[in-house]
């Protein structure tokens, strides 16, 4: 029997082998079909998250912009009072230079918070101070900046008790804080105490004045008599109010007018202050807590025994040298 295949069985096989070898290409395109798919499916997901990402990042910008400007302008502030300390500095070491042959020379430092006296080329007085917030506020239109005026000075005068005359931005100030309203008293005026809407104050004689009665008002009454405000009640008696207090009417606070006894305010600065011109001055201060920190409207603040010791070196003329 021969062992060579038959004629017939050698084109069965290779028929059977190109079609196996065409399921095997069949198979391995689906294997990199599925390949490229799952991949594809990869990058639709990645392209999802991306898109996402791209969302949640401009939701992050558009929320917390105003306060990356905020921070920005705060940041700039910063570096532009530091470049303002350094320039004051540098003129200020100049003015000392120049003034070795005083007897006595005041030196507050507002990046420190401390007051020094130099005597002779010695320091013999050293303390703890506060000086401007660098805050601004707008009054009328007009900006105010609550600054320690840099530079040299001299002391002008000397007060024991000094009485604290503020100005309308005080007023303007306690009132945001408490969201107040403010109401400016002035003489020949009057204003309702519970409302804070302004008031007549004409009393009309004859049958006329009987017509309008009704239309006068019922409750108390603010005004002004002999340079102090009082409060009239529905009876007509007069009551002074306290000097140096703060005057509410329902949601507005009272701005009394200049020179009266509700503008004159006792022991807020003190026993002793030291005046340097321009309404600014050395003082004592009740807000012995905030001592050490840039609080103040501009003046320079100390403690009792601090201001005590200081008013009793100081000297009218002596300089003072602030940087």
């Amino acid at each position: 029997m021969s062992s060579e295949p038959s004629d017939h069985f050698v084109p069965t096989f290779r028929y059977r082998l190109g079609f196996l070898g065409a399921w095997g290409l069949f198979i391995v395109a689906l294997l990199f079909a599925g390949v490229a798919s799952i991949a594809e499916l990869e990058n639709f997901k990645d392209a999802r998250k991306l898109q996402r990402l791209e969302r949640i990042d401009a939701l992050i910008s558009e929320r917390f912009k105003s306060k990356v400007e905020e921070l920005r302008g705060v940041s700039e502030g910063f570096e532009d009072r530091l470049d303002q300390l350094r320039t004051d500095v540098d003129r200020v070491e100049v003015k000392l230079d120049d003034s070795q042959d005083t007897n006595q020379t005041i030196i507050v430092s507002t990046a420190e918070n401390k007051v020094y006296v130099r005597r002779e080329g010695k320091t013999v007085f050293e303390a703890v101070c506060s000086t401007g917030k660098g805050t601004t506020m707008v009054v009328d239109g007009r900006t105010m900046i609550f600054n320690t005026p840099t530079g040299a000075f001299r002391i002008q005068s000397k007060e024991e008790n000094p009485v604290w005359v503020p100005p309308d931005w005080h007023f303007v100030e306690e009132a945001r804080k408490k969201k107040l309203e403010v109401v400016r008293l002035r003489p020949g005026e009057g204003i309702d105490a519970d409302t804070g809407a302004p008031v007549s104050l004409e009393q009309s004689r004859g049958l006329w004045g009987l017509l309008r009665s009704s239309d006068r008002p019922r409750g108390r009454v603010l005004k002004m008599k002999g340079g102090s405000v009082v409060e009239v009640g529905p009876d007509g008696a007069e009551r002074p109010l306290p000097p140096g207090e703060l005057i509410r009417a329902g949601k507005a606070l009272v701005l009394p007018p200049p020179g009266s006894a509700q503008r004159r305010f006792n022991k807020v600065l003190g026993h002793y202050r030291l005046n340097i011109g321009n309404g600014y001055a050395l003082h004592g201060t009740t807000a012995t807590n905030q001592l050490g920190r840039s609080v103040s409207h501009g003046c320079v603040r100390l403690a009792d025994a601090d201001i005590e010791r200081l008013f009793k070196m100081a000297k009218v003329g002596d300089q003072v040298l602030i940087y």
